[in-house]
């Protein structure tokens, strides 16, 4: 009797260390470290639970000049257990600093693997290549943790973004074919990033350089056949785009390309969702008018 009761103890140590080493998450509650505002809320939406989750950029920030001190990259370094980053961006050289201060220092790259037409914020404002970030984010973040319970999670909340982001990219699609169906698809952009557009069948006019205004569209602004631009920020568009405002009272509208968000609307509780779906509206109300 005693001796079964032995067999029993050890059998059910036995399984109890299997089960634990299966089910040990290497990363929860571990500092995980990301970049630009897309890649923490992907970060967040697969994981966020699990960890503390911070960006190296405060919020309202110009990504192109901003510049981490020594004392912060010592101190991410030191203190992060994963980097989360865009490595088709120079972000990639702040992944190399922080390797060679941390050797344990795992990293991800969103963006491995994939390549941009138009500009960078296509990888997050098409819907499809952010999908497509968000699945590389997922597998390695599956792989590190080592565990099956949390990899289940991961799954389950990766499904759940696929729905969403299948949604958006079937609205894009559904609006430009009601736009074509009414000859009114044209949209024209001062802002080479939303020339992914085009591949959902919008006819994209972009005025971004300065030899792209044309005789020809000005006129097109001339007798309202083109009334709006679409930027990324009002507050700093070229003098070309600035006259073409004052003489043919064309309206910019601005388009929000999330490197960062505000505190407002972080205070708001705004997110890539509410922000695509912001974007969505103003494409209808341009072409479907």
């Amino acid at each position: 009797m005693k001796r079964r009761n032995i067999l029993l103890i050890i059998l059910s140590i036995a399984i109890l260390t299997l089960t634990t080493g299966c089910n040990n998450d290497k990363l929860e509650g571990s500092n995980i470290t990301t970049t630009i505002y897309p890649i923490e809320y992907l970060v967040n939406v697969l994981y966020g639970d699990k960890s503390n989750i911070t960006s190296i950029y405060p919020n309202d920030t110009n990504i192109e000049e901003y510049k981490l001190t020594e004392k912060q990259i010592n101190d991410y370094a030191k203190t992060t257990s994963l980097f989360v980053y865009n490595g088709l961006s120079n972000e990639k050289e702040i992944a190399k600093t922080l390797i060679n201060k941390n050797g344990d220092l795992q990293i991800i790259d969103a963006s491995y693997g994939l390549k941009y037409k138009y500009g960078l914020e296509e990888l997050w404002l098409n819907p499809n290549n952010f999908l497509m970030l968000a699945n590389t984010i997922k597998d390695d973040l599956e792989n590190l943790s080592s565990s099956k319970y949390t990899a289940e999670e991961i799954e389950k909340n990766y499904n759940q973004l696929e729905e969403s982001l299948t949604t958006l990219d079937a609205e894009l699609r559904t609006i430009a074919k009601a736009a074509i169906k009414n000859n009114n698809e044209t949209i024209v952009i001062a802002y080479n990033s939303f020339g992914f557009l085009e591949k959902y069948g919008f006819k994209i006019i972009n005025i971004s350089g300065e030899n792209n205004i044309t005789s020809s569209i000005k006129n097109k602004f001339k007798d309202k056949t083109y009334t709006k631009i679409f930027v990324d920020d009002k507050d700093n568009v070229s003098d070309s785009i600035k006259d073409i405002v004052d003489n043919y009272k064309a309206e910019l509208i601005e388009i929000n390309t999330m490197t960062t968000l505000t505190d407002q609307e972080r205070t708001n509780g705004d997110n890539y969702l509410t922000i695509m779906n912001g974007f969505i509206t103003k494409i209808s109300d341009v072409v479907l008018e």
